[in-house]
């Protein structure tokens, strides 16, 4: 039997400089017309990419949300609003969009509401739709870059993401008391599956979230769990943080086996990609024919690795739960401080030209 064939076995990854090379070289063309979908909310990262469009004269509409949560502190919300000054500087040909995340009865509208809103944009215009996931949650991010994927323009479609794990760790999510689906993202068997169905759950595990897995891990009843962990990663001592972070869950209420834990490279989202879709593709051989297997995804991690999560769940339309947040807490001026520099820019090219010459 031949092996099964992965959309982004093969992806177009660019990272440091030869992302700023693909900016120059590419993007810049007279030729390209370039549609920069992103944030412009408080975090740091969200100026990093808008800036280096701008040092290359790329000819870019952007749209930009502001997330917006109903318990926002005000520190955060004034930092946005500076972050936005230097995007507008940035981004001559720009559009704003306040994002509610929550409704007035705490349901959630935001990966919805943002799926509405681009698709009123005329993406056929663009030869490049770029999705800058800095400084977008998880929520936003999936919707929209499942949309672009699927949408039936001849538009390359390009991943951007600062890759780093540090920043991700220092903001950190005060969640609502509700696990759901990300919009989108429920799978293709939500409505059928009957109770005997093994499910798998694969949660990207943060430190100190043990409720969010716990009301997620109450919601989907698992008959697996095998955790995500990252190794290689910058803070080596992280994946051992981990393991005795969540010893309780691992070893009493999960009962994992040491050899079900999955590791993936902290900066490779590919990598957690191709796992996810071996893991699939031998489950599947084993209960095919008995009571049937499906993967469940709680990528709540560093932002870069959970894209990996995202293209699996995108691929084979695995469900994806998790928790949102209703507000962030960070220390944002120590924040600032440690970031002498900014972090590498990753760049993902999940569709278009490369792919298109490929099949030739």
């Amino acid at each position: 039997m031949s092996a099964p064939v992965l959309r982004w076995d093969h992806c177009v990854v660019n990272r440091e400089q030869n992302v700023e090379r693909f900016v120059q070289e590419y993007l810049s063309q007279k030729q390209r017309s370039v549609c920069l979908i992103a944030g412009a909310g408080f975090d740091p990262r969200s100026t990093t990419f808008a800036d280096l469009l701008a040092k290359h004269k790329v000819r870019t509409d952007s749209l930009l949300f502001r997330e917006e949560r109903p318990s926002a502190a005000k520190k955060l919300r004034d930092a946005a609003e500076e972050n936005l000054q230097t995007l507008a500087a940035s981004l001559p040909n720009r559009r704003v969009e306040a994002l509610p995340i929550f409704n007035q009865h705490n349901l959630l509208i935001g990966g919805k509401k943002a799926v509405e809103i681009v698709s009123q944009l005329n993406l056929a215009g663009y030869s490049d739709l770029v999705l800058d996931c800095s400084a977008l949650s998880r929520g936003v991010i999936f919707p929209i870059a499942r949309f672009l994927l699927e949408s039936q323009t001849k538009a390359n479609v390009h991943l951007i993401a600062v890759d780093e794990p540090g920043t991700d760790d220092e903001i950190v999510p005060v969640i609502s008391e509700r696990a759901s689906y990300i919009v989108g993202f429920r799978g293709a068997a939500r409505t059928g599956v009957g109770p005997e169905v093994a499910l798998l759950w694969l949660p990207q595990l943060v430190l100190k979230q043990h409720r969010a897995f716990e009301l997620i891990y109450d919601m989907i009843k698992p008959y697996d769990v095998c955790p995500i962990l990252p190794f290689p990663c910058a803070d080596p001592k992280l994946p051992d943080k981990l393991l005795e972070d969540y010893s309780t869950e691992l070893q009493l209420r999960w009962e994992v086996d040491a050899r079900s834990i999955v590791y993936a490279h902290e900066s490779d989202p590919i990598d957690l990609y191709r796992s996810i879709l071996r893991l699939h593709f031998a489950r599947d051989r084993v209960f095919r024919e008995n009571r049937g297997s499906e993967i469940v995804l709680s990528p709540l991690g560093s932002k870069l690795l959970s894209l990996g999560a995202m293209l699996a769940a995108i691929e084979h339309n695995f469900p994806v739960v998790y928790v949102e947040a209703v507000e962030y807490r960070l220390d944002l001026d120590q924040l600032k401080k440690r970031r002498t520099s900014t972090g590498p820019l990753v760049h993902l090219w999940l569709r278009g030209e490369p792919y298109d010459n490929a099949q030739t």
